[in-house]
């Protein structure tokens, strides 16, 4: 979790806080120093993901989403980052338990 500019610090513990709710490991760096550099800093530690928010996004309440080895990035709201993220780290045997759970809970309200 890192911010563009000091103005999304508020926001930028907001985020962290939800995201921990959901059972995330989470880390902030609230430095002033350019993004870029903080984003390469975060890549060679190899962190998997770094949720990114500046002024804009605490506005909208979203968070932008860079992945370990793209240049893309994903603009999400605050709630599906946190379930997206969530999902994610499931292990892979108990997503799929999870999915077959949901998908039976789907056929008998259908």
């Amino acid at each position: 979790m890192t911010t563009i500019t000091s103005d999304a610090d508020d926001f930028a513990h907001k985020v962290a806080a939800d995201l921990r709710a959901k059972g995330l490991r989470v880390e902030t760096d609230l430095r002033n120093e350019k993004i870029n550099y903080k984003i390469r800093e975060h890549s060679l530690a190899k962190v998997p993901v770094i949720a990114v928010v500046g002024r804009r996004e605490a506005e909208e309440g979203k968070v932008a989403l860079r992945r370990l080895g793209s240049d893309r990035q994903e603009i999400l709201t605050l709630e599906e980052a946190a379930n997206l993220l969530a999902m994610q780290a499931l292990p892979p045997d108990v997503a799929r338990a999870q999915s077959a759970l949901e998908s039976i809970g789907a056929k008998e309200a259908g």
